[in-house]
This record gives C-alpha cells, structure tokens and sequence, in this order.
C-alpha cells in the first residue's frame, strides 16, 4: 500500500544568513566568556607519511545556551575553524555533526545545545621525520540564550610523527560515540539515490525510521521550494522537493544542490549529506 505523507521541508540561506537579533539582559554574567568551551583532540596514535586524519574540536555550550550549524538558518552565525598546521600539512573542510532544530520568533534556526564534536581533515605531508608536530585550533562561534554573545577560543593539539609508518585509529567510548553524530553518504544508504528530475530534486531510500526531515541549503542560483510530496511504500520512500534554479545568476556554471536528509529526532540518528549538481540548460521555472 503506498502512503502520501506531509513533509516538513527547513531552507537555509547559505549565502546571507540573518542577522542575529541581540537583546539587551539584566542578567549577570555566569558561566563561560562567550558561554561555551572547545576542547581539541585527533582520532589517531600517531600521524605517518601522507596519512588523512582528523583534529576533533569538542564545543560544549553552557547550559541553557546554543552555537550553530554551518548555516544557521533563520538567524544566528555559523561555528567556524581555522587551523594553523606545520608545513606540508593540508587542511580539508569541516565535518559539522548533525544539529539540532530551534524554534524561535525569527524561525527555524539549526544548531547545538549539547557539546557537540567538529572533525577537521588534515593530511600529513609524504616525508616525516620521528618527533612531534602541533596544530594550532581557533574557534570561533555565536551563542545565544536570551541574548547572544560572540565567542572565540584558540588551542592546540599536539601528537607524534612518524618516519614511515602511519598511526591507528583510535578506537574509545568517545570517539565512537561522536562518529555517530556525524552525517553519511546517501549512498550508504540502502537504495539511497538522489536525482533531478526536470524542476524536482527526488531522494529516494529504504527506511522504517519517522520522520523524514530535509534541510535544503540555498544559494544565489538554488532555491527550494515547499516539498511536494512524500510517498513510503513498504519502507521505500520518495522525497519530490521542487526547485527553483535562477539562470541568469547559473550562467554556464554548474549548480551545487546541497542539504541533509535526517531521519528521526535523536543527535546519533542517521542522516545523510545530499550534494548534487545541475548542468546550465537545466532550467527550473
């Protein structure tokens, strides 16, 4: 029997994002400067010759007190990193874990309440020698309660080199339990597919788990409109989210369709990164 259900779709204005609403407080102070703390670690033993590992930055929110995703939505400011590495060390972007959604008088804004743990890829250089290297970590974040406040904090991680052989990955309690927060590749999905279809982003899927929420991420040249339809037949679902391609901003380029396709309500439920592209002569009306 096939279902249609209601879905609720969230956008994210990727390329401008609200300006945060600060409120004047007759609040004393408490707490931490900018009411979070960040705590820095790698996942590996040691760090060998052309090896990717991650530097993890754990950011812990003060109670009462959120920062944001890597777009924030309605209001508020991304969380961002900036690492200062040794030579021959390259940095990759950074894996933001899956957040949480905000309801306030602005909207719906994504973010954590809850420490929340960032990877960072770095890749080591073709020639070590044995000894040391350290990677210095700045944080910088929005976090708002009643008011909001800016926040920064900067701290470096320091781990072992090696001339030839390349470090374990770590296997604690901790790690293991931030991994889980962290979104997957649709195609880890089972059936897990995601096509454009004329004007229509489709992503498609087996799943028992409810509900299905998509966080569409917008740019100049992509919009989302309000999702179309949801059908589940026997645990395969269809996501249709109509879109909305501006051509004149396209041009010959191609279009980067982005968002999070999240299942259930828990931090460590699964979710999955959605990245797609649309060639120029595909036109969205």
């Amino acid at each position: 029997m096939q279902l249609f259900l209601p879905l609720l779709i969230s956008l994210v204005v990727g390329y401008m994002p609200a300006t945060p609403s600060f409120f004047p407080t007759d609040e004393k102070p408490t707490g931490h400067p900018g009411h979070a703390i960040t705590e820095v670690r790698t996942d590996v033993g040691w760090v060998g010759p052309n090896q990717t590992f991650n530097v993890i930055v754990l950011v812990t929110p003060d109670e009462g007190w959120h920062v944001y995703w890597k777009n924030s939505g309605a209001s508020g400011s991304p969380t961002e990193f900036e690492l200062n590495a040794p030579e021959g060390f390259s940095v990759g972007e950074p894996i933001y874990p899956r957040p949480s959604i905000f309801f306030g008088e602005e909207g719906q804004t994504y973010g954590y309440d809850k420490p929340a743990a960032f990877f960072i890829p770095v890749t080591a250089p073709p020639f070590l020698s044995d000894g040391q290297a350290t990677i210095s970590i700045t944080t910088s974040w929005l976090s708002c309660k009643k008011s909001c406040v800016m926040g920064e904090q900067t701290k470096e991680v320091t781990f072992s080199t090696h001339i030839n052989a390349q470090g374990p990955l770590n296997k604690d309690m901790q790690l293991s339990q931030w991994t889980k927060a962290l979104p997957r590749s649709i195609s880890d999905l089972e059936q897990g597919a995601v096509m454009v279809v004329g004007n229509t982003l489709v992503l498609s899927g087996v799943t028992s788990m409810h509900p299905l929420l998509f966080i569409g991420i917008e740019n100049r040249v992509v919009r989302f409109e309000q999702t179309e339809r949801l059908s589940v037949d026997d645990n395969v679902f269809r996501l249709h989210i109509p879109l909305l391609i501006d051509a004149y901003e396209q041009g010959q380029h191609t279009a980067i369709i982005e968002g999070l396709l999240l299942f259930g309500r828990n931090a460590t439920d699964p979710s999955y990164i959605i990245n797609t592209e649309v060639k120029p002569g595909t036109r969205a009306q």
